[in-house]
């Protein structure tokens, strides 16, 4: 069957309404398709994705019927997800989402009546989804709902699925912990040359750690490089250099910075040892000091590694897993396993940071007028990315700026600071102003005229 087809029905009622829906498809194509006022272009792309996510919805629940009545069984495919590949021409990752959608939800209706409304996406039910189906939490996911729902509705969808995972890997402990252990006991890299294209091909997996660790060597050598190519268009072009002008792209500085990385390793002395390991991973305290008293350490053995105390007075430790305080990452946010992240902090060197309930590092460096050091340090570790609705930006790629303005007294600490990327610093001077809620710690974007960016 051809979905484009002209289908068959046998009720006239749900014919006629089909046919009023395609019409009606149709005939806001083909208006769009006619001069319009960019206003009225921004606005429908609002009620587009309402349709696009109630229709989604509508979807999943017929294929639950098919599968309900087991109509996918008279043409003899043996599942949904089959029915759903070869019936409707679906690839087949498209089609195993639609079929997980079916059984998960089924246990979470909240989730289905907020995706059947259009107050969540189908990228947020898939990750709910997902959460849903595993076999060691899926009993505590439908008590969650609500804090799911009121994550998506608030938050951008790559904090959110962060957020929920973390949900994930703190009541999941014990699992995520064997998983990240398997992981590493799997651990394999392989540099293979490819003889038809005459280049080497870099592949492989490692765990979250040491994955961890890799990551912050190379992004160290890319940054070296990058300042190496600035200085070097500076020299060559003065005042008038301009990004376009450095020498190699971003992919040109990361194959090199790798190629750097082994350079200097097998330049260095046989005997040379590793120098020590700084644990450059973004802790909230309760998080922290919880997991500490789970796994029967002793807090005074832990005052050399970690000197932090709570911030809040009415936080008890009990509280370190509720995912609206927890943090477990890098400084990008990269979510880490927690426990194997506990026992290299014991080990390791750490880099304390400490983060109160509305999400703000405390002031580690003295006021000065730009944010350099360990302020920067301390601005930066506050958001994982650019905090422009939107932006993606890594916050380690980030500036840190005044969110109120210095020359306007605003003062240079961590309250007052956060990461912007440099297109988004630059389009802050058009008369954009941010601010962050006192009570939530939300950052909140206002356009020159007053309106609030959602």
């Amino acid at each position: 069957m051809d979905p484009a087809a002209e289908p068959c029905f046998a009720n006239e009622r749900l014919k006629a309404r089909y046919e009023a829906l395609i019409d009606a498809v149709r005939e806001l194509a083909a208006e769009l398709d006619q001069p319009q006022q960019d206003g009225d272009v921004l606005a429908i792309e609002h009620g587009l994705e309402l349709a696009h996510r109630m229709v989604g919805a509508a979807q999943i629940d017929n294929l639950a019927r098919i599968d309900a009545g087991r109509l996918h069984r008279i043409d003899g495919h043996r599942s949904v997800k089959a029915h759903a590949s070869h019936v409707l021409k679906l690839a087949p990752e498209e089609a195993g989402r639609r079929a997980k959608a079916v059984r998960g939800l089924r246990e979470l209706s909240e989730v289905a009546a907020a995706l059947r409304s259009g107050r969540i996406g189908l990228d947020h039910a898939h990750v709910l989804v997902r959460v849903q189906a595993n076999p060691r939490i899926k009993d505590h996911v439908p008590g969650q709902q609500k804090r799911f729902l009121r994550w998506a509705a608030t938050m951008s969808f790559d904090d959110f699925k962060l957020k929920v995972l973390d949900w994930e890997r703190t009541t999941d402990l014990n699992g995520g912990f064997k998983d990240n252990e398997r992981n590493h006991a799997n651990r394999n890299v392989r540099l293979i040359h490819n003889s038809i294209e005459k280049v080497w091909d870099i592949s492989g997996h490692v765990a979250s750690d040491q994955g961890a660790r890799m990551r912050e060597i190379l992004d160290h050598y890319v940054e070296m490089l990058w300042q190496a190519d600035w200085a070097e268009a500076r020299a060559r072009l003065g005042d008038a250099a301009t990004i376009s002008d450095l020498k190699r792209s971003e992919a040109q500085r990361r194959a090199d910075a790798l190629a750097r990385i082994f350079n200097d390793a097998a330049g260095a002395p046989a005997d040379t040892s590793a120098p020590p390991i700084v644990h450059n991973i973004v802790w909230s305290s309760e998080a922290y000091l919880g997991l500490a008293d789970l796994l029967g350490a002793d807090a005074a053995a832990l005052d050399s590694h970690w000197s932090a105390t709570l911030t809040d007075p009415g936080v008890q430790r009990d509280q370190w897993c509720d995912p609206d305080r927890y943090r477990c990452s890098t400084l990008d946010g990269v979510p880490l396993e927690p426990v194997e992240q506990f026992f290299s902090s014991l080990v390791n060197h750490v880099r304390r940071v400490v983060i109160n309930s509305r999400g703000v590092v405390i002031d580690l460096g003295r006021k000065a007028r730009l944010f350099t050091g360990s302020a920067r340090l301390a601005a930066q570790l506050q958001h994982p990315h650019c905090i422009w609705p939107g932006c993606d930006t890594p916050t380690s790629r980030c500036e840190v700026d005044h969110l109120y303005d210095h020359a306007r007294g605003g003062p240079t600490n961590p309250a007052n600071g956060a990461p912007l990327c440099g297109f988004h610093n630059r389009w802050k001077q058009k008369g954009f102003s941010i601010s962050r809620d006192p009570v939530t710690g939300r950052w909140r974007t206002y356009r020159p005229d007053g309106s609030e960016i959602r």
